[in-house]
């Protein structure tokens, strides 16, 4: 992936019906997410469309990476569930991963090439956007990685 494979523009607010945990190992991550999604899923998924847009959102901390994932949702408050309001942003870098999350580091890191590369520097919680997450095979899988930039 080289520069040229990035994309710049601004980022919408999010609201998201979400579970939010600080992990404190990388490794630990994929453990989370997963099973938080299925829980989310199982609270809203009885209303139409709440399942579409699957985001996660990674904010990096001293003790460890604070991770909110779940679905762009405009329904009422349920037992099960947060309510997260992820800001907007006026200008993010943006890169698409193809295949499986095995791989997604390697993703992320041409991405912060290209702002090093750019002399811009991370400005906030990094997103990544589920566009295709089916089926359980992920060498079809599509997710943007979104990255707010000053």
């Amino acid at each position: 992936m080289s520069a040229n494979d990035h994309l710049e523009k601004s980022l919408p607010a999010l609201r998201l019906a979400a579970r939010s945990a600080v992990v404190a190992h990388q490794a630990d991550i994929a453990g989370f997410v997963g099973p938080a999604f299925d829980s989310i899923a199982d609270v809203i998924g009885d209303n139409a469309g709440a399942l579409d847009t699957p985001v996660a959102v990674y904010d990096f901390a001293e003790n460890g990476v604070r991770v909110t994932v779940g679905y762009v949702y405009d329904g009422d408050d349920r037992a099960g569930i947060e309510i997260v309001e992820v800001a907007s942003s006026d200008r993010a870098l943006c890169a698409v991963h193809h295949g499986p999350m095995d791989g997604i580091t390697s993703s992320w890191r041409a991405l912060h090439e290209g702002i090093t590369e750019r002399d811009l520097k991370p400005a906030g919680p990094c997103r990544e956007v589920y566009v295709r997450s089916y089926p359980e095979d992920q060498s079809d899988w599509i997710t943007e990685l979104q990255q707010p930039v000053e």
